[in-house]
C-alpha cells in the first residue's frame, strides 16, 4: 500500500507565473463600458440606504463625476444637490464583464483628499454563493480616509451574514509624503488559501486565517469577485467632510491590471536550470508518524508561506508565513492529532507556487 501510494505522489508538479490575462490602460476618450459598468444613487434600490455606510453621495455616470482624459480615469466627487443628496460622485465596477477566482490585481492611482473623503479599490463576490454580505466576502485591496493621507488600508470581510461578521487587515503608511501627492501603485495577490498585499513593490501583509460558516476553508474566498472603484462621501467610518474639505475631490486611476498564474513549465524542468533556482523538496521521510522534514530552496530573499492541507482542501497547518534569506530552509510538521492519509504541503512566494503530497501513516 505505500508503494502504491508513492508511486501516486511523485507526479510532476507545475511552477507558474504571473501571465496578464486583463487591464485597462484608459488610453480612450470614454469609459470601456465593454470592462465596466455604472451603480447609481444611494443604494436605497439595492435595499442597502446610504450604501450601508450612512454615505452622503448620489452615484451617477455623469461626465461631471467619472471620465477618462490624457490616459487616466477620473472620478470625482462634487458638493452639488442632486437626486436629493447633498453630493455625487461614482462607483464603477466590472461585475460579468471581469470576474476572477485567484490572481494579481495592480492598480495605480493617486487619492484625493480631505475630511469625510473616503475612496476605494476593493472586490465584492459576483455571486452571493455562501449568503448574504459579509457571508459571501468582501475583498478591500485598498481604502482611504482623506483626513489620514499618509496611510491606506487593507482588509477582509466574511465569516456570516451582518451582524454575524467580522473583519482582519491592517494599514500601510508612506515613510514620507502621502497618498494625494502622487501616484502610487496598490497590489494584491490571492492564491487558494492565502493573500498578500503590497504598496508600491513593498509587501505590508499577508492573510491565510479566515472562515466561513456555511463552508469549509478557504470559502468564502474560493468564488468568483469582481472589481469596484468608488469615492464615497461621509459615512461611519470617515465622518462627513467639515468646513475644511474642498471640493471638487478626485481619485485618479493610471492603470488597472488583472494577472493570473500560467504554467510554464514542469517544476522539475524549471528549478534546475541554474545554480540557486526555486525548489519544494519531496518531505523526509515519507511516509511518516508522527513527523516529517520539508525543505525548500530561494535563488533570493523572498517572503515565503509554507502550509498544509488535507485531501478536502481544508488547511490544518501553516509551518511558514514569513521573509526567508536565499538558500535552503527545513521546517517541521507534526501529525499528531491528525488522522492518516495523505496531505497536500504548498510553498507561495512572490514569483513561485508549488505543492507536494505527503503521507501520514499511524
Amino acid at each position: 500500500m505505500c508503494v502504491l501510494f508513492t508511486g501516486m505522489l511523485m507526479g510532476k508538479a507545475h511552477a507558474q507565473s504571473w501571465q496578464l490575462v486583463w487591464s485597462d490602460e484608459f488610453d480612450g476618450e470614454e469609459l470601456d463600458e465593454s470592462k465596466w459598468s455604472y451603480q447609481y444613487g444611494t443604494g436605497t434600490s439595492e435595499g442597502l440606504t446610504g450604501w450601508g455606510n450612512n454615505e452622503l453621495q448620489y452615484y451617477t455616470d455623469r461626465e461631471e463625476n467619472v471620465f477618462v482624459k490624457d490616459g487616466k480615469l477620473h472620478i470625482v466627487a462634487r458638493d452639488e444637490i442632486f437626486g436629493g443628496s447633498d453630493f455625487t460622485s461614482a462607483r464603477i465596477r466590472t461585475i460579468n464583464k471581469g470576474d476572477w477566482r485567484y490572481g494579481k490585481f495592480e492598480i495605480r492611482a493617486k487619492m484625493p483628499i480631505g475630511q469625510g473623503i473616503w475612496p476605494a479599490i476593493w472586490m465584492m463576490p459576483t455571486d452571493n454563493v455562501y449568503g448574504g454580505w459579509a457571508a459571501s466576502g468582501e475583498i478591500d485591496i485598498m481604502e482611504y480616509l482623506g483626513h489620514q493621507p499618509e496611510r491606506v488600508h487593507g482588509t477582509l470581510h466574511y465569516g456570516g451574514e451582518s451582524p454575524n461578521n467580522v473583519h482582519t487587515g491592517t494599514h500601510y503608511d508612506l515613510p514620507s509624503g502621502n497618498f494625494h501627492e502622487d501616484f502610487h501603485t496598490f497590489t494584491l495577490e490571492w492564491e487558494d488559501g492565502v493573500m498578500r498585499w503590497y504598496v508600491n513593490g513593498e509587501h505590508y501583509q499577508t492573510q491565510n486565517d479566515w472562515y466561513s460558516q456555511r463552508h469549509p476553508y478557504p470559502a468564502p474566498f474560493d468564488e468568483y469577485f469582481h472589481l469596484i472603484m468608488n469615492v464615497a462621501v461621509g459615512g461611519n467610518w470617515p465622518g462627513h467632510p467639515d468646513q475644511n474639505t474642498e471640493f471638487p475631490q478626485t481619485m485618479v486611476v493610471d492603470y488597472v491590471r488583472v494577472y493570473e498564474y500560467s504554467e510554464f513549465t514542469s517544476a522539475e524542468d524549471e528549478r534546475h536550470e541554474g545554480p540557486g533556482a526555486f525548489e519544494l523538496h519531496q518531505n523526509h521521510p515519507n511516509p511518516f508518524n508522527p513527523a516529517t522534514n520539508i525543505s525548500f530552496s530561494i535563488p533570493n530573499s523572498q517572503h515565503v508561506t509554507l502550509a498544509v492541507y488535507d485531501m478536502m482542501g481544508r488547511r490544518v497547518d501553516v509551518l511558514a508565513n514569513e521573509r526567508f534569506e536565499a538558500g535552503t530552509h527545513t521546517v517541521r510538521f507534526d501529525a499528531g492529532g491528525l488522522s492518516s492519509g495523505i496531505y497536500n504541503y504548498r510553498i507561495s512566494t512572490d514569483t513561485f507556487r508549488e505543492s507536494r503530497s505527503m503521507i501520514f501513516l499511524k
